[in-house]
């Protein structure tokens, strides 16, 4: 039964994410264009993924507060918009390197490990790269991670009814990619944490979905 909708702009690696065989039966896409009330009915819980149209959130952002007032979690990653977020995310360089110098220790996120998508996770697990950082979180939230230097990574509220969790990190589309390949972790828990549903097994997009054919 799909339970967890994911907004689409049409990203490639959003539908490779929701259609793969290990989440198509929990996830379910739904177009940002065709986004409505009807679209949530049944769902327990939404995902805003990086490099999402936020100008098109915007439009529609009484449909995810209307979400959370019915005590629904949404989990946001990547960039956002103060359009739709009373919280300001700001671009900052994203640092791809400090697993050539210390992999098992990221020096960029300081982690409250009791959250239950974290709990259990390795420091590599929990923070891979972040894309920017929030400046300001609503004024009853909880930041969950932070840079050493003090900039929030990843924040909760629950002041709008539900659950609210916002993170600079990209699980979503970094795993329909495939770049990075511990992901399956951090996911796992993520899908438990908004769902209920335990998932398992490794991560795969099938090629033959996408005309690629296998040579012997």
């Amino acid at each position: 039964m799909q339970t967890i909708g994911l907004l689409f702009n049409g990203v490639w690696s959003h539908y490779a994410f929701a259609t793969a065989p290990k989440y198509k039966n929990i996830i379910k896409l739904i177009y940002i264009h065709d986004f409505d009330e009807a679209s949530l009915e049944g769902l327990e819980a939404l995902i805003i993924p990086f490099q999402s149209n936020q100008k098109a959130i915007a439009k529609r952002k009484h449909l995810i507060y209307k979400h959370l007032e019915k005590g629904k979690k949404v989990f946001i990653e990547g960039d956002s918009s103060m359009d739709w977020l009373e919280a300001k995310w700001e671009d900052r360089p994203t640092n791809n390197y400090w697993w050539v110098e210390n992999p098992n220790n990221p020096p960029i996120s300081e982690t409250d490990f009791s959250h239950p998508i974290y709990n259990g996770l390795s420091a590599r697990h929990s923070c891979w790269h972040t894309h920017g950082a929030y400046t300001t979180i609503p004024n009853k939230a909880k930041a969950i991670q932070k840079h050493p230097n003090g900039e929030i990574i990843s924040w909760e509220t629950n002041q709008y009814g539900g659950t609210l969790f916002a993170t600079t990190l990209d699980p979503i589309v970094e795993h329909g990619v495939q770049q990075i390949t511990h992901l399956d972790n951090y996911v796992d828990k993520l899908i438990y944490w908004l769902s209920g549903d335990t998932v398992s097994g490794f991560f795969e997009v099938p090629k033959e979905n996408y005309g690629i054919a296998t040579v012997c």
